[in-house]
Formats: C-alpha cells, sequence, structure tokens
C-alpha cells in the first residue's frame, strides 16, 4: 500500500465531506489510532458513510483496512526517536529554534482557546469545589501536569492527593480510599496508559466523578469524564508541546480559588505566616 503522505496527497481532490476528513486526518494522523467510524465521523461532522467512502478512494476494501496500514505507519512514527528526529526535520536549518518552538506554542494557545468551552471549563471548576478530596493522576509527560495542579490546590487548602506510583500494590492502595464524593482529575493523551485506565475503571465503578485533561474527543479519559476539557499538543509524530495543557491546569486552579476568593486569600495568609515563622 501507498505511505499515509501518499495517500493524503489525493485530499484536494475530493468532493467536500471527503476533503474535510482528509484535512482533518492530514492535521493529525494520529486520531486514527483511537477512532472508530463513529468516532472519526463525530470528530469531524461528517456521516459515517462518508469515512467508509474516504478509506474506498484512498485505494482500501474498507476503514478497518484502511485504519490497520495507518496505525502501522503511526506506530512506527510515535516512537520517541523517530519523534525527535521530525522534529529536527521541521526545525530544518533555522538557527533560531528558540522563537520557532515558541511561535508553534502560541500557535497552539491560540487553537485551544479557540477550541475550549467555557461551559465545561466552569464545570470542571464546581466538580472540584464540591469534592471532598481530588484525585489526581497523569503518567509520563502528564506527571509534571498532575503534580503542578496538586501544587495550587493544596496551598488553597484543597483536600487532595497525587497519585503517586511505585510499583506493585500502590495504585491500588490508592484507589481504596476513592470515594463517591470525590473526584478524579485523569490527565494524559493519546496512548492512555494501563494505570491511569485502571483508575478510570475504579471511578466508574465507585461512582465517583471523572474530570478528564486529555486531546482527543475520542480518547480513552475523554470517553470516560463526565467534564472533559482539552489541550491542543500539535502534531504526535513530533514532539508534543505540553504549554496549553499546562495553560490549562493553571487557569483551572486559579479559577478554584478565584471561586472562594476570602478562603484561598486567607489559607495563602495562614501559608506565609507560617513561612515567616519557621524561616524557610
Amino acid at each position: 500500500m501507498a505511505t499515509l503522505k501518499q495517500i493524503l496527497t489525493k485530499v484536494e481532490s475530493l468532493n467536500g465531506a471527503q476533503r474535510r476528513l482528509g484535512r482533518y486526518l492530514k492535521n493529525d494522523s494520529s486520531a486514527l489510532l483511537v477512532s472508530n467510524v463513529q468516532d472519526l465521523a463525530q470528530a469531524v461532522g461528517v456521516s459515517k458513510a462518508t469515512v467508509v467512502r474516504f478509506a474506498k478512494t484512498m485505494g482500501y476494501a474498507g476503514f478497518p483496512e484502511f485504519k490497520r496500514d495507518v496505525q502501522k505507519e503511526m506506530r512506527r512514527k510515535l516512537r520517541a526517536a523517530d519523534r525527535m528526529e521530525e522534529t529536527f526535520a521541521v526545525l530544518g536549518g533555522d538557527e533560531n529554534i528558540f522563537a520557532k518552538l515558541i511561535k508553534r506554542d502560541i500557535q497552539l494557545l491560540q487553537e485551544t482557546l479557540q477550541s475550549a468551552s467555557f461551559s465545561d471549563f466552569q464545570q470542571a471548576v464546581e466538580l472540584i469545589l464540591k469534592a471532598r478530596k481530588v484525585f489526581l493522576i497523569g503518567l509520563n509527560a502528564s506527571t509534571a501536569l498532575a503534580y503542578i495542579l496538586y501544587f495550587r490546590l493544596v496551598r488553597v487548602k484543597k483536600e487532595a492527593h497525587w497519585m503517586v506510583l511505585t510499583g506493585g500494590t500502590s495504585l491500588v492502595e490508592q484507589l481504596a480510599f476513592m470515594e463517591p464524593t470525590d473526584v478524579l482529575v485523569a490527565i494524559d493523551f493519546l496512548d492512555v496508559p494501563r494505570e491511569v485506565q485502571t483508575a478510570l475503571h475504579h471511578a466508574k465503578k465507585t461512582g465517583t466523578p471523572i474530570l478528564g485533561i486529555t486531546d482527543f474527543p475520542n480518547s480513552a479519559i475523554a470517553k470516560a469524564a463526565n467534564v472533559c476539557l482539552y489541550a491542543k499538543r500539535g502534531l504526535h509524530s513530533s514532539v508534543n508541546s505540553l504549554t496549553p495543557a499546562f495553560s490549562l491546569v493553571n487557569a483551572l486552579a486559579i479559577a478554584v480559588g478565584w471561586a472562594k476568593p476570602s478562603d484561598s486569600i486567607k489559607a495563602l495568609t495562614d501559608l506565609d505566616r507560617l513561612l515567616e515563622e519557621s524561616g524557610v
């Protein structure tokens, strides 16, 4: 079969709905790693028949064959070394790497803002405010995102637990404390780790609300979440940006504090006084 790049060169010659689908996949074909026909049709705003016709137009017997072929190619491209190599290729001979990458982050921040739902954001704040305790999980690069949200929530005296995995039964032992009056904040992106999926499954089982932070509407986190917030990360075949996700998490933490300003200021004032008294 032809490579994905060769396939997607046909996109502009297609009709309206198929062209829209083709452009969506051209922007980031990683969507096919977590999508079925219905997911893809819903994400793009086309019919399921259009998705099937698109695959046949690309020279395949049907969507499953098209998806398998693209997945095989994308899996290779998602290896760490290949992603870094692709990033270097995009940067080219430009010596001002700093400026180029910052401009990319600015564009992704704008895309995140444009696609954001203020209603969902407000619901996310309410979930955290109402929760007895906030459980936070994020692995790999998302570990930093989970920790910064935990750090900011604790500073305004919101009961929170950052789930750190030390091996063995550590995950299960932490999940055992989760109750329906809590909230699970799950942060991860394209390939959601097994441990995060275990936490999602347990939260569903116990009736604990889930707040998801991810990039794809059809990711495992998005499908499980009661409320989901999305951060753009750029092409998954290159080294992704975490800047929009950090901005989203920061905005969420500040919004939680802003919802009860007097309590938040008092909590931080008490912390400042304690730090001064302890000489830290």
